[in-house]
């Protein structure tokens, strides 16, 4: 599991890239805290790997990007 610090290195990492840069990953609150200063668009993914069942179907998937959107 990542902690918050994680999160906030890889979000500094991603500001001072050159190029473009994307990251897909679980809309949770605190993902969106820590990127608040990126495009952000929100998408619902199908997860189907997993062992049991309640950790399957319809989930909220974040596009966090390093710039803006069409």
């Amino acid at each position: 599991m990542f902690a918050r610090a994680d999160f906030e290195r890889l979000a500094t990492l991603m500001a001072r890239i050159r190029g473009k840069a994307i990251l897909s990953i679980n809309d949770v609150p605190q993902i969106r805290q820590v990127f608040s200063g990126f495009h952000m668009e929100e998408v619902s993914t199908t997860y189907t790997i997993g062992t049991k069942n309640d950790s399957r179907g319809q989930r909220g998937e974040l596009l966090i990007s390093s710039f803006g959107g069409s």
